[in-house]
């Protein structure tokens, strides 16, 4: 029972969840229902702004909104290590995991055509409710779990490692103490070392890892160490194994910052990769779906604007009306990428004469008064019409809504070391750059917000990016 109880809690945490998503669904319907009843207001001429409901449909798919959002909080992570995650971590993945849930919602009620049927209000409201009350009744359960497991040791943990690695660890796991977890001792991997390992108990040497596990009830054996060779590693592994004594490694063995960790299966080959970039699927997925519909959308909708401009743009000198250009997508492959074309015919030709005025240090080229610039292209640039053609590159899956602008392959020659990880996820239109004064900051805080983009992606952030984006289209910040 104590092996299994993380298990125990996450089956808890799913019953819980079932509960509240139940009872959110209906508390939300009811609302609306009464809603309905008492409004009476119609700030536009045309239908009702809340038209009647049909409470009992609606009512009724709860047993379809129950399954869905269950999915969504399990591939969104939320069940995963209740024993560890923050209350701020969790609520960011209960949060993107209710907006996933609401876009599976969407595509079933519309392959089944029912969409027309439930109530656009009723579904956005409880995918704002749901973010909330799941995450307050997930954080209320922890805390009740906790109180029942505090000061009850139902989990032994022997670490194996050297003194100088041992304290740290020690440290973490005195901390989850409240949810049953005890050190039960310490097994030195450093023979010769004589160190003392405060507030732990000595049990022995490596080579007395066998005789501890026969003797004592150890769940668990924890490794760390960066100093501690293959063949330790694979004497404590088998160790366990053979009594059956599950085996942890501390996976900041090669002391990466960024990268995470993920264990993988590869037709019975066990592979251990680390990523410094996204590795949600599900996430990374609805990503690109966003992308593919908003600027499918955007597209049919600026037409009269593409229109409008392209006219603009033959009109004033004859010239092609999109400029297209060699850039750095994802890992440093190469695409075409389209642009309304703001500068005259000749404008790359020209730019080794203008090399004494640019204006951004680093390997890019930027130049506020830029001669090349013709007078639709001021215009156009200023308002950033001439990025709309970029649309097409995200349809097409070389680029995204958000992400880091792509560079030129002879910008990329010139980049250090770390920098060139900005390169390792698919670029976009906009992006923290784009929202924080764009061409009014210099270049390596440039690189460093591209990262800062990376490290701490989720669908949440693209989204708040597009709409920090908005007004900083319509009011030119730091465009030229």
């Amino acid at each position: 029972m104590e092996r299994n109880r993380p298990v125990v809690v996450q089956m808890l945490a799913m019953a819980l969840d079932a509960l509240v998503v139940t009872v959110t669904w209906i508390a939300v319907t009811a609302l609306r229902h009464w809603l309905g009843q008492v409004w009476s207001l119609d700030l536009v001429p045309g239908d009702p702004v809340l038209r009647p409901l049909a409470t009992e449909h609606n009512l009724a798919m709860v047993l379809l909104v129950v399954p869905v959002w269950l999915f969504a909080l399990y591939r969104g992570g939320t069940y995963d290590d209740l024993r560890r995650i923050r209350s701020d971590v969790m609520l960011m993945r209960v949060a993107r995991a209710c907006a996933v849930g609401l876009l599976i919602l969407l595509g079933i009620s519309f392959a089944l055509q029912v969409g027309h049927e439930l109530s656009r209000t009723v579904l956005i409201s409880f995918s704002a409710a749901s973010v909330v009350t799941v995450w307050a009744s997930r954080m209320a359960m922890i805390q009740v779990v906790r109180h029942q497991l505090k000061n009850t040791v139902t989990h032994n943990i022997l670490v194996v490692g050297t003194a100088r690695d041992l304290v740290p660890l020690l440290d973490v796991l005195r901390r989850h103490r409240d949810w049953g977890i005890s050190v039960f001792g310490v097994v030195r991997a450093d023979d010769g070392d004589t160190t003392e390992v405060s507030g732990a108990r000595i049990l022995g040497v490596l080579d007395d890892l066998p005789r501890i596990l026969e003797r004592h009830a150890i769940d668990e054996v924890m490794v760390t160490g960066s100093s501690l060779g293959v063949d330790i590693l694979r004497r404590v592994a088998d160790s366990c194994e053979e009594v059956g004594v599950r085996f942890s490694m501390d996976a900041n063995f090669l002391g990466l910052s960024t990268s995470r960790a993920h264990l993988t299966d590869l037709d019975g080959w066990h592979v251990l990769s680390f990523s410094s970039t996204p590795e949600d699927a599900e996430a990374l997925a609805v990503k690109r779906a966003m992308d593919i519909l908003f600027a499918s959308v955007a597209l049919i909708v600026l037409s009269p604007v593409f229109l409008v401009t392209a006219l603009a743009i033959k009109l004033e000198d004859g010239g092609p009306i999109f400029f297209s250009q060699e850039r750095s997508g994802l890992y440093g492959r190469t695409f075409s990428m389209y642009k309304f074309r703001s500068m005259v015919v000749d404008a790359e030709a020209l730019k080794e004469r203008l090399a004494h005025a640019n204006e951004m240090d680093g390997p890019v080229f930027k130049m506020r008064h830029d001669p090349r610039i013709t007078r639709v292209g001021r215009f156009i640039r200023k308002t950033s019409i001439d990025e709309l053609p970029q649309l097409w590159n995200v349809v097409r899956g070389e680029m995204s809504l958000v992400g880091p602008r792509p560079p030129l392959p002879a910008e990329v020659e010139k980049y250090e070391r770390w920098q060139r990880r900005r390169l390792s996820m698919k670029p976009g239109i906009t992006c923290i750059w784009q929202v924080s004064g764009r061409n009014e900051i210099d270049f390596e805080t440039w690189m460093k917000l591209d990262l800062q983009y990376i490290d701490n992606w989720s669908l949440f952030l693209d989204i708040k990016l597009l709409f920090r984006t908005v007004p900083v289209v319509l009011l030119g910040t730091g465009a030229s």
